[in-house]
């Protein structure tokens, strides 16, 4: 066995770390479907041969504990990880249960390799090249921003599989390098020569040095191909390891398999583009299993539609309607191949699809826009709100096409006054706003009136008055246009509207609502109301001769007060003037046309609002 050992340098009085470290809890839970997806997209990173795919096995092995470097000096580790934390009941059982896997005979580990890769590339403190960000450094990764992974945050998820917190890496690189290096994520404990030690450790040379010498590689370690092993040790496997890991290779690689640019074995099987639809129908029935029903509206779809945007430049939609079993659900696929998260989109005909972007400019920017488990494009990542216009340019993209599926009507409509009163509104819903900005899982819809909300003490209500119209004109008050209809939620009311803290010099907004009345239709609902965000449609019903000013008002059963309103913008961008409490504007109307907005409260609250407008 060549001399290799565990160090865990001192930490010099630096600050204590717990079990819970940020990056390993990441990907805890379903810790197979990250696994598959982190280390998979990061050999999909590093392809050598543009003309053959990536090969990624997944295998579970048994080593001899003797086989393994200094697992002596590992337990003794864990011990003193159960000892420093014996007052957390939580981590003394963890690193109990893992100091008696240590001296097990046999130790179960996880191995996965890639080939057709390029290795990991770099020495121990080169830190622009791989092996630095894989190995040396925490919340980092390497600046390739398009790439699917690049081992940042991601790098975790071997750890969070592991029993011992403990993973080893082999790799052969296209520098013709052999390296190799063990790395322990485990927590703060008393170091042997006194003082506490860091909570990471790594196995290899003098002073924790990575081996760069094959006749120093454990021979169970070495690499003879190009490529990288990773050995997740003490992985514990259950008898269905292999389901769980088809499934999430197949849910989430079946774009990279089709392509040809992937393939994957786990266990016994072998997944390629030549039976890639056999297993994905072998899987349909498992439950939640959709990856068929995208396979199939991406290799046979009813509607495509090809399109350079101006954000995101080349992507592609494909549809498939029809079927009454289809999700309402797009897949949304990046340029790897690999399917980043599903998003429901609302349509009376059914369909499910697949929305793919494989250009350059816009991979780079969908991939700064996902959190480190490549789950979702988020618009407030990296900062808030900094890649909303990305989010609307493909969502509204995406309803644009979905609403083609509709075939033409050319029946007569007939206008029926007040039935909408008794009509759900399917216009906008918490699955796509106004602005495509929402998903079901994020955001909340509220009612835009409410029955009994709370009263607000101290203040008298304003009297609604009801505009004079000429005979077949429009209502313009929100009475006569939308209900009062029900909360979602059995028992909860809207919270308080706040009475307006206008400052000593500010006119009184009645300043301006003493301006004649701009007859309008509107609509407003809660995009957060833990935030205070809120969307507001309104709708002018003839064309204004001059500029306007909306006032927004929070309303109870007695009484309405002036919005506080933080911020205001237009859903296509551009900040709103906000002149006095509860006033925006000045604003230009065109009659019949929707103009839509997004307002911030002051204070986050939960409230019915009620909109209405005046000449400036």
């Amino acid at each position: 066995m060549p001399d290799l050992n565990w160090i865990f340098a001192k930490n010099e009085g630096g600050r204590d770390s717990g079990l819970h470290d940020a990056g390993v809890e990441t990907f805890k839970g379903n810790f197979d479907r990250y696994l598959a997806r982190e280390m998979i997209q990061n050999s999909l990173d590093r392809r050598h041969d543009p003309n053959d795919p990536v090969l990624v096995k997944f295998e579970v092995l048994e080593f001899n504990r003797s086989e393994i470097p200094d697992m002596d000096a590992l337990k003794a580790t864990l011990a003193r990880c159960a000892e420093y934390w014996s007052h957390d009941k939580k981590a003394k059982d963890f690193f109990r249960r893992a100091e008696m896997i240590s001296k097990q005979d046999k130790i179960t580990a996880l191995r996965v390799g890639d080939y057709n890769t390029t290795g990991v590339l770099g020495s121990d403190t080169e830190r622009s090249k791989n092996w630095y960000n894989l190995i040396r450094c925490a919340g980092s990764s390497s600046n390739r921003g398009g790439e699917g992974g690049s081992f940042g945050i991601g790098k975790n998820a071997p750890f969070a599989a592991s029993l011992l917190r403990t993973v080893l890496y082999s790799t052969f690189n296209t520098d013709e390098e052999h390296v190799f290096q063990g790395v322990a994520t485990l927590v703060s404990h008393n170091h042997p020569q006194g003082g506490v030690s860091q909570p990471t450790g790594f196995l290899g040379g003098q002073n924790g040095a990575s081996v760069r010498s094959m006749s120093q590689i454990p021979a169970k370690f070495r690499r003879l191909q190009h490529g990288t092993d990773v050995i997740v040790l003490g992985f514990p496997a259950m008898d269905n390891w292999q389901n769980d890991l088809l499934y999430s290779v197949l849910d989430n690689f079946w774009p990279a398999i089709h392509f040809d640019d992937l393939e994957v074995k786990v266990g016994d099987i072998t997944v390629t583009k030549a039976n890639l639809q056999t297993l994905l129908e072998t899987f349909s029935g498992q439950e939640g299993f959709t990856a068929n029903l995208f396979f199939q509206a991406f290799t046979n779809p009813t509607h495509k539609f090809p399109v350079t945007l101006p954000w995101l430049k080349e992507v592609s939609l494909y549809l498939l309607a029809g079927d009454g079993e289809l999700p309402k659900s797009i897949a949304m696929v990046r340029k790897t191949g690999m399917k980043i998260f599903e998003k429901r989109f609302r349509s009376v005909i059914p369909f499910c699809g697949v929305f793919i972007c494989r250009s350059d400019d816009g991979n780079k920017v969908l991939r700064e826009m996902e959190p480190p488990r490549h789950d979702v494009w988020d618009a407030d990542h990296p900062e808030k709100g900094v890649n909303r216009k990305i989010e609307s340019e493909y969502v509204n993209f995406i309803r644009d096409c979905i609403r083609k599926l509709t075939p033409a009507d050319d029946s007569k409509i007939i206008s029926i006054p007040g039935l909408n009163r008794f009509l759900p509104d399917d216009d906008e819903t918490p699955e796509e706003s106004f602005d495509g900005q929402l998903s079901e899982e994020h955001r909340e819809e509220t009612p835009d009136r409410s029955p009994l909300p709370e009263k607000i003490l101290g203040r008298k209500m304003d009297q609604k008055q009801e505009p004079t119209r000429t005979p077949g004109e429009m209502p313009g008050n929100i009475d006569d246009e939308f209900p009062h209809i029900e909360p979602d939620e059995p028992g909860v009311k809207p919270d308080k509207p706040k009475k307006p803290r206008p400052g000593p010099d500010e006119p009184n907004v009645e300043d301006v609502k003493s301006k004649p009345l701009i007859p309008i239709r509107y609509r407003t609902y809660a995009k957060d109301s833990a935030t205070g965000v809120y969307a507001v449609t309104v709708v002018p019903e003839q064309q204004p001769k001059t500029d306007c000013m909306l006032v927004i008002s929070t309303v109870g059963d007695d009484q309405k007060a002036p919005a506080e309103i933080k911020s205001a913008r237009f859903a296509g961008g551009g900040d709103i003037a906000i002149p006095k409490t509860g006033v925006l504007g000045p604003l230009k109307f065109t009659a019949n046309e929707p103009l839509k907005l997004e307002v911030v409260l002051l204070e986050p609250l939960r409230v019915a609002m009620e909109v209405s407008a005046h000449e400036a």
